[in-house]
């Protein structure tokens, strides 16, 4: 079951976290949330994580930077992200994969596409996901 696999999701307007609370719980994901980069960097400290959500654009520390980080670290680097963002031009996308991103989804976005990526990114990043996730 979905309810295996915890999401982090970290973005600046909460609206935006609802939203994607709202499709991970309606599938049966378990999550937590961020508003800023820096707590995601407390909140993963403290738990297991199997995917993160990220924006891009949040003050103070951007999502480049929290992926950045992330993928410094060895006991995150192998933490998927997903970029969850508003920017949606070449440049931005090109960066986030150079700064260890695994996929790109722009806002809005809809409950099929949200879903389809994480379960194609799982089954991508964890062996053991591939049955479940069919």
């Amino acid at each position: 079951m979905s309810a295996d696999y915890n999401v982090l999701i970290v973005d600046d307007v909460s609206d935006n976290i609802k939203v994607a609370m709202n499709i991970l719980k309606e599938n049966n994901y378990n999550f937590s949330f961020a508003l800023n980069g820096k707590q995601a960097l407390e909140i993963i400290k403290t738990k297991s994580f199997d995917i993160v959500l990220l924006d891009i654009m949040m003050p103070h520390m951007n999502g480049f930077e929290v992926c950045e980080y992330l993928k410094r670290d060895p006991q995150t680097q192998d933490i998927p992200v997903i970029f969850l963002t508003a920017k949606a031009d070449l440049d931005s996308l090109a960066k986030g994969f150079k700064v260890g991103a695994v996929d790109y989804i722009t806002k809005p976005f809809g409950m099929m596409e949200l879903v389809s990526r994480i379960k194609a990114v799982l089954r991508r990043t964890m062996p053991e996901a591939k049955e479940i996730l069919q």
